[in-house]
């Protein structure tokens, strides 16, 4: 996560105003923006996770579902299915429960635009049209294959994903005070690193502020 240029970073406020006013709302055609704020909202989740940042860890991890559902299903991607042992699944056989997919969108170069979820945490919509592509064409998706998910049986429809998260206000608030808190961290790393004569100890305060940033973007300034 940490390789991201610095002006392609997005943070955690800026992700989670991305999917509340294009994912949640409508669709996105901007592939770079979302997969940077799902980048983001990953950093977020192993911060929280290492016990380094404080979060609603379920809140954010719907946040996180949405957009690599978004992802998924708005853009041509090549998708590798790997097994609980790291194994690479064959195409055209059943996505089983345990699996994860891995995500290679269409159009992204970088070394870390690889995005991953665990197949029960996709949509259940989103985990059957899948299946179904990989079952007839292999790991190459496209759009089309998403577009209108209705399915239904015995008189009920279920429909696409609803990407709608409780909780938002709980959201914005610890956006928006993570980044001041992040800002005040990271310059109180900035001066330690300056005023030490230890070329470990400067290594080790320019890798916590590399994560910072990883989270909440520039905050050099």
């Amino acid at each position: 996560m940490q390789r991201t240029e610095r002006r392609d970073r997005v943070a955690l406020d800026e992700a989670y105003d991305f999917y509340r006013q294009t994912v949640n709302d409508g669709s996105t055609q901007d592939l770079h923006r979302l997969a940077n704020s799902l980048k983001t909202v990953c950093s977020a989740l192993s911060a929280a996770e290492a016990g380094e940042l404080e979060l609603t860890y379920r809140l954010w991890a719907k946040i996180r579902q949405a957009l690599f559902d978004k992802l998924l299903t708005a853009f041509p991607a090549y998708v590798v299915a790997i097994t609980p042992d790291g194994s690479a699944l064959t195409a055209k056989s059943n996505l089983p429960d345990g699996c994860t997919i891995e995500l290679h969108p269409e159009g992204l170069r970088r070394d870390d635009d690889v995005f991953h979820m665990a197949i029960e945490e996709l949509h259940p919509l989103t985990r059957s049209r899948l299946n179904k592509v990989w079952m007839e064409r292999g790991p190459v998706t496209r759009k089309e294959d998403f577009d209108h998910m209705v399915e239904c049986g015995d008189g009920v429809c279920s429909f696409g994903p609803n990407t709608f998260v409780v909780g938002g206000d709980v959201l914005a608030q610890e956006a928006q005070s993570g980044r001041q808190r992040a800002y005040q961290d990271y310059w109180r790393l900035y001066w330690q690193s300056y005023c030490s004569p230890s070329s470990r100890e400067k290594q080790y305060l320019t890798r916590q502020m590399a994560s910072l940033e990883a989270v909440w973007g520039n905050l050099h300034y």
